[in-house]
C-alpha cells in the first residue's frame, strides 16, 4: 500500500508539474486545503456581490418607476393646461380625461369647510373663537368694555372654564 501510494504521489506531482521528492504529502495537501477553502471564500463573495447589485437595481427601477407614477398622476390631477395666451387647443381633450380620471369630482376644501367638518373640538377653543368672531364684528364694544373693567389673565380665564359646559366621555 506504501508502495502504491508513493507511486500514485509521483504521478500527483507530474500531473501538478512540481517534483514529489522537494515537496511533501503533507505541504501538498495542506496547500490543496487552502486553496479550496480560498475558492469557497471568493464564490461566497461573488455570489453576496451579485446579490447585492442585483438589490440595487432592483432598487434603482422601483424608483424609477414611483417617480413615473407620480409624474402621471401629476399629470392626470390637471384639468386644464390654458396658455396664458388665450390658446384654447386641447380644452376637450383635458375636460374627457378629468372626467374619465375622476379628478373632476375631486373638491379641494378651504380652511373653513375643513374646521367645519372637523366638527366638536375641545370646548375652550370654541369659547376663545366665538369671542374673536365677536370681537371682529364688534371692536368698538371690547374698547369700551376694557376701558371700563380691566381684568386679570386668571380672572378671566376662571370665568371662562366656569362657562365651559362639561363633557362626559
Amino acid at each position: 500500500m506504501h508502495k502504491n501510494m508513493e507511486k500514485q504521489y509521483e504521478e500527483l506531482g507530474t500531473y501538478f508539474v512540481f517534483d514529489p521528492r522537494k515537496i511533501t504529502p503533507e505541504d501538498l495537501f495542506g496547500d490543496l486545503n487552502n486553496f479550496k477553502n480560498m475558492f469557497q471564500t471568493a464564490v461566497k463573495e461573488n455570489q453576496r456581490r451579485k446579490e447585492s447589485e442585483e438589490k440595487i437595481r432592483k432598487a434603482k427601477l422601483a424608483r424609477e418607476k414611483a417617480e413615473k407614477e407620480k409624474e402621471e398622476k401629476a399629470k392626470r390631477s390637471q384639468i386644464l393646461d390654458i396658455n396664458a395666451e388665450g390658446d384654447e387647443t386641447g380644452i376637450m381633450d383635458g375636460l374627457l380625461e378629468a372626467l374619465q380620471s375622476g379628478a373632476a369630482f375631486r373638491r379641494k376644501r378651504g380652511p373653513r369647510q375643513a374646521a367645519n367638518r372637523r366638527g366638536g373640538g375641545h370646548p375652550m377653543t370654541n369659547i376663545l373663537a366665538q369671542e374673536l368672531m365677536q370681537e371682529e364684528a364688534t371692536p368698538k364694544k371690547k374698547e369700551a368694555k376694557s376701558k371700563e373693567e380691566p381684568l386679570g389673565d386668571a380672572e378671566s380665564l376662571e370665568n371662562l372654564l366656569e362657562d365651559v359646559p362639561s363633557r362626559s366621555h
